[in-house]
């Protein structure tokens, strides 16, 4: 029995972090315990917007509580009826569509839940309810992940995450928190993991969150697989909260985590207790899912009693819930702790049913994962998400490899019955050795991954010696302007900014600019960019800066942009006359920066880009007025578009002028020393969002 036993705490858990995963994308702050005070200031509430709010808080609220589904649809309908669907900002038409669509998650309709979470998402953008956009992308990510569509799942989260940066969202922080955690996890990694749970902990204690806080505590949980008393304790942690603020939802699935603690510990009383707590939860829930995990528990309870009759009609229990129509590696495993008790209980039929449903099951959705995954290697170059395929692949794989020590023990047990039981057996070892083929199969599909992994970064690599080459060299530009610093960070290997310099006469240009995307798509377009750059100044003799910029939209316009797309880049491109002493600039979105007698002035520009726009105007040639020792500052938005500091939000580019002014009388490499440092002071533990580049000048 010690196989089904392991097979049931793999299960527990996958299907505790999809929930978790989902729940943590809603915000549920309001304390369960206050139902009966909110449903009593609905029935008095005599402002009309007001009303409707409260209504939509009450149709999860009561729910989630009490369990009463016609009361909670009783709250929704009166939204629905009442409410100004096209009301602009908060909406409760779009949230109560939100929370009709939990709803049905938790009674296990997950398609349904997934066409409200669509049209909340749709009306929520028409009327610029912005927070629930975010909301209702995280949660339809949720279901994707759910569903077994972990890449199309992680694109609606990123989506929902950028989002929530956009809008400047804060109150969601500790949930964005305990989501990051539950993925580390995921991954197995779990001292990252480790850190973004406790981090969300101390939010959800500091702000009194307290739905948070048992996702917080349930994730520690999970990263303490190899700790049993670190492991026990936050999932005990995690129960205690569900039952403080009446969380009968969070409490089914703490009180099934418990049963599952004593089942391990043979403490088959108290097993027996909890999972039975959590089944009166999940029938006042109707959460089937949850179900058919409990029964499980039970079924493996009276078989380990040798009470087969009962742990049959468990199993027959369990088996009503099995959906064929969202199979995954949850499934997988109750198929096979299914096949494990029919063997005890004698019936080989059964038992040999269920062991093919799980290998079926898992060869076809394990080849559709590979499939999935080998495409998107050969089609994108983002490094971090390879690594993090990669990562995956492993995990799958070691599952298939458990499969197989599985499929070894019980043939060794089939190989000591009688000649009816070992005629089974032999149908086991063809599907054992099959397993085998397959996981071989995989193995060496791996290895073309690796190989192609390696392939793709050697010819990153290249690509970056290749840009590096292009760009504007420090001896040619200290040679033309002697008092100059350069901080350049690609946020990948290769960068979508640029600066470039050239010399034609007695002129000296100047470029610094950042292209359309980054990463290598954006590498592509700077290497065409800096072509037409070169094409308009040194074969074209366009020496008026307004004039290059124009010539290179033209080409631009017409070599890549011929469906629509918005191909091109935000720059600056300024002349020295070294003749004349003349400086003559043109900025197209990016301004340049002077600082003169410590006074900043932010310079002129043209609001459009050097590609397709919203406008298409002629770009402006400006004189520059300077002073020797004034400071002239090129740079890209990357800078000010970082994300960080103590709330995570974007540093700016009042605040980076600000810190211009205030270095602009330090020496070149000081100056960039101060940039560098408080970038990496700002961004923390954050992923750097864009390519960063700052030009100074000394003139």
């Amino acid at each position: 029995m010690m196989c089904v036993l392991l097979v049931l705490e793999f299960n527990l858990s996958m299907k505790k972090l999809l929930f978790y995963i989902l729940i943590t994308g809603l915000s549920l702050k309001f304390n369960a315990q206050n139902l009966d005070s909110l449903e009593k200031v609905f029935l008095i509430e005599q402002n009309k917007f007001n009303k409707e709010m409260i209504a939509s808080k009450l149709i999860f609220e009561v729910y989630k509580t009490t369990g009463d589904i016609n009361k909670s649809l009783f709250y929704y309908n009166y939204v629905i009826k009442n409410s100004d669907i096209n009301y602009v900002g908060k909406n409760p038409y779009v949230i109560a569509l939100r929370n009709r669509g939990i709803i049905f998650y938790y009674t296990n309709e997950i398609d349904s839940a997934l066409i409200y979470f669509n049209k909340s998402l749709a009306k929520a953008v028409e009327v610029k309810d912005s927070l629930s956009e975010c909301k209702n992308l995280n949660n339809i990510a949720s279901i994707y992940y759910h569903k077994g569509e972990s890449k199309k799942a992680l694109d609606f989260y990123l989506e929902g995450g950028r989002r929530e940066k956009n809008f400047g969202f804060t109150e969601g922080e500790n949930i964005s928190l305990n989501n990051i955690g539950y993925i580390f996890s995921a991954l197995k990694m779990h001292e990252k993991s480790r850190y973004y749970f406790r981090k969300g902990l101390n939010y959800a204690q500091k702000t009194k969150d307290y739905s948070s806080l048992i996702y917080s505590y349930d994730g520690l949980s999970t990263t303490y697989v190899n700790n049993k008393d670190s492991n026990h304790f936050y999932k005990f942690k995690a129960y205690d909260v569900a039952l403080k603020i009446n969380d009968i939802n969070n409490a089914m699935h703490s009180s099934a985590d418990i049963a599952q603690i004593y089942l391990e510990k043979h403490d088959y009383k108290k097993a027996y207790k909890y999972a039975n707590e959590s089944l009166i939860y999940s029938i006042k829930l109707k959460n089937s899912s949850v179900k058919s995990i409990i029964y499980m528990v039970l079924a493996s309870i009276a078989n380990i009693e040798k009470n087969n009759t009962l742990a049959l009609s468990y199993c027959d229990s369990i088996s009503k819930y099995l959906n064929n129509k969202n199979e995954s590696f949850s499934s997988i495993n109750l198929y096979k702790i299914l096949s494990g008790i029919f063997e005890s209980c004698n019936k080989p039929d059964s038992a040999i049913k269920y062991f093919k449903k799980a290998s079926i099951i898992s060869d076809s959705l394990y080849k559709t994962e590979l499939t999935s995954i080998v495409a998107e290697l050969q089609s994108k170059y983002d490094i971090s998400r390879k690594e993090t395929e990669i990562l995956e692949l492993n995990k799958t794989n070691k599952q298939k490899q458990m499969i197989i020590y599985v499929s070894i023990f019980v043939f060794g047990i089939v190989t000591l019955l009688t000649v009816n039981i070992f005629r089974i057996s032999s149908k086991r070892k063809k599907l054992n050795l099959e397993l085998q083929l397959t996981n071989t199969k995989v193995e060496k599909q791996k290895n073309k991954i690796e190989e192609h992994q390696k392939e793709i970064l050697d010819s990153i690599h290249y690509a970056k010696r290749i840009q590096n080459t292009l760009l504007a060299h420090h001896d040619f530009l200290n040679d033309n302007i002697p008092n100059n610093f350069v901080y350049f960070n690609p946020k990948d290997i290769v960068s979508g900014d640029f600066y470039w310099a050239t010399k034609h006469g007695s002129n000296f240009y100047l470029a610094v600019c950042d292209s359309t995307g980054h990463g290598v798509p954006g590498a592509f377009m700077s290497l065409l960019n800096i072509g037409f750059l070169s094409e308009a100044i040194n074969e074209k003799n366009i020496t008026e800066t307004n004039l290059i910029f124009e010539y290179v939209r033209e080409r631009l316009i017409s070599s890549v942009s011929k469906e629509g797309q918005k191909d091109g880049f935000d720059g600056i491109i300024v002349r020295f006359n070294q003749s004349t002493k003349e400086i003559t600039y043109t900025a197209a979105h990016n301004a340049p920066i002077l600082i003169s007698n410590n006074e900043l002035i932010e310079l002129q520009k043209d609001k459009m880009p050097v590609g397709i726009g919203e406008r298409s105007e002629n770009f402006t040639c400006h004189k520059l007025q300077v002073k020797q020792g004034d400071m002239l500052y090129l740079y890209t938005d990357g800078y000010a578009d970082q994300f960080g500091g103590p709330k995570g939000k974007k540093f700016k580019y009042k605040p980076l002028n600000e810190l211009l002014l205030s270095i602009s009388n330090k020496t070149l490499s000081e100056q960039k020393q101060e940039l560098e440092t408080n970038f990496k002071n700002w961004k923390g533990d954050l992923e750097q969002v864009d390519d960063v580049l700052i030009i100074g000048l000394k003139l």
